[in-house]
Parts: C-alpha cells; sequence; structure tokens
C-alpha cells in the first residue's frame, strides 16, 4: 500500500467516524428532548387528575338545581384550586353546562378536559334547605 492509498483510507475513516458520531449524538439529544417532554405532559397530566379528584369529591352533593348555575360554581371552585409549579391553569364554565379545565406550561404544551356538573350529580335535584325539618 502506498501512502497516497494510506491518506485516502484514514480520509475515509475519519470521515465516517464523524458522521456516525454526529448522528448518535443527534439521536442521543432527541431522545432527551422527547423524554423531558414526556415528563411534562405526565405533570400536566397529573395537574388535570388534581381537578378531577376534586370534582370526585363532591360527586353527589347537589351545589344548584340549575345546571348552569353548578358549572359557574365548579368553575369558580376549581380555579381557587393552586396550580403546579410552572404550570397555568385555566378553568372556564363554557355554554351548555361544561366545565373546561386547561392546564399549559412555558412550552406551550397543553392538556383540557370538560367536565359536566351533571354527570358527577352536582345538579338537577333541589339543594337541602337549612331550616328543613321534614326528613
Amino acid at each position: 500500500m502506498n501512502l497516497v492509498e494510506a491518506m485516502v483510507a484514514s480520509a475515509m475513516f475519519v470521515t465516517s467516524s464523524s458522521c456516525s458520531l454526529q448522528l448518535w449524538s443527534s439521536s442521543a439529544s432527541w431522545a432527551r428532548q422527547a423524554e423531558a417532554q414526556q415528563q411534562q405532559a405526565a405533570k400536566l397530566e397529573a395537574a388535570l387528575l388534581a381537578s378531577q379528584a376534586q370534582l370526585t369529591a363532591l360527586a353527589g352533593t347537589a351545589i344548584a338545581a340549575d345546571c348552569t348555575a353548578a358549572s359557574s360554581w365548579l368553575a369558580a371552585h376549581l380555579q381557587s384550586m393552586p396550580s403546579g409549579e410552572g404550570l397555568v391553569h385555566q378553568v372556564s364554565a363554557e355554554p351548555g353546562a361544561l366545565v373546561r379545565v386547561s392546564v399549559s406550561d412555558a412550552n406551550g404544551l397543553e392538556r383540557q378536559r370538560w367536565l359536566s356538573p351533571a354527570a358527577y350529580g352536582l345538579c338537577g335535584a333541589q339543594p337541602p334547605e337549612q331550616g328543613d325539618a321534614t326528613t
């Protein structure tokens, strides 16, 4: 093997090694980003589950006879809950007696749920009166 062949072989080896390292580095970086995004999505889901757990704790308690009034009360109640660190928690009463719970982060990742007070028994029945002794 002469000097020219050795130089070409070593240049090819260095080039292929460099390309392999760049591919490995970019795939490792992508994997780290995907893992961080997955962890953030889990954090958002946990915040939504906390809102749903609060709603489940209230299940069966008649808040108002009108579901629209119950959804307004529920929206105010869920809005007062603390949001997690770095999360923006938005709750709104929507038309149709629904409550929209949305949680987002600084990166633009967002999760939301639509909740119905009627599904949890928070409306539809007249709330018990304080002075009612007929039961």
